[in-house]
């Protein structure tokens, strides 16, 4: 194992709401997830088939942290802070790397009778990217806590609405648009090894339900006194995603337009 390079403790990582994460070295420690095993067997198994978007998992530190090798590059976790990681090259870049994971799952036990595994936290802050003639492509996905069985369509609403500008002054053509790129770059993904339906038809109304769970999560996690919860209900998360839901209802029949068009 690497020699740490600042100190025991490690060097703290930016942009951390529910775990506490640390570089150490060429590893990241972390607090593990409550799904512990069956994220170290879908990161094996990503690194196995060399689906090169995850960290590898290394297993768990004596001091009871989740060990992942890090994995170099820059992660945008101030929001909106350089409009590239938001450029059309990106999201085909980011709909490519959702395909990979999807095909790398799909029939395997992982997945059990779902159609693949899902991310189910896609966000800029959970990406990796890196510097490209085209601009910072995402190369890597973070934060696989919350992975499990899914629908393809769930993480692609998922990243839709997350790489994307919602609620007021926001303008839902552009939203549809953003949707209709990551669902055809997706469906043409150069790594696809089988043809994938993708049930964009439903995307706008699995968006609502992603968005509403969502503040309705961290609500409930703020009332039972978790700390991350708390702190994102303390800096109006709630109040913003529940507006970002009210928006996207009464835009609904625009998006959707958009998304077909």
């Amino acid at each position: 194992m690497p020699e740490p390079t600042a100190g025991p403790a490690g060097e703290p990582l930016s942009g951390g709401f529910v775990a506490d994460v640390v570089r150490i070295g060429d590893t990241v420690r972390r607090t593990p997830p409550a799904n512990l095993d069956f994220v170290g067997a879908l990161l094996r198994h990503l690194a196995g088939v060399g689906a090169d978007l995850a960290p590898h998992h290394l297993g768990v530190d004596a001091h009871g942290r989740q060990m992942l090798s890090y994995v170099a590059g820059r992660v945008p976790w101030r929001d909106r802070e350089d409009p590239a990681f938001f450029s059309d090259a990106a999201l085909v870049r980011l709909a490519e790397l959702i395909r990979r994971l999807h095909d790398a799952c799909a029939g395997t036990g992982l997945a059990g009778d779902a159609e693949t595994v899902c991310h189910r936290d896609l966000s800029p802050k959970n990406t990796v990217y890196r510097d490209s003639p085209a601009g910072p492509l995402p190369v890597a996905f973070l934060d696989w806590d919350l992975a499990a069985p899914g629908r393809r369509i769930e993480d692609v609403s998922f990243a839709g609405w997350h790489w994307a500008a919602l609620g007021e002054g926001a303008d839902p053509v552009e939203l549809g648009r953003r949707c209709r790129l990551l669902c055809d770059a997706y469906d043409a993904a150069p790594t696809a090894t089988a043809p994938a339906t993708l049930a964009r038809a439903e995307l706008v109304g699995v968006m609502l339900d992603q968005i509403e769970s969502t503040w309705r999560g961290i609500d409930a996690g703020a009332d039972r006194d978790e700390p991350g919860m708390r702190r994102l209900r303390d800096q109006g998360a709630v109040n913003g995603i529940r507006s970002w839901q009210n928006w996207l209802q009464s835009n609904r029949a625009i998006v959707a337009a958009a998304l077909e068009v």
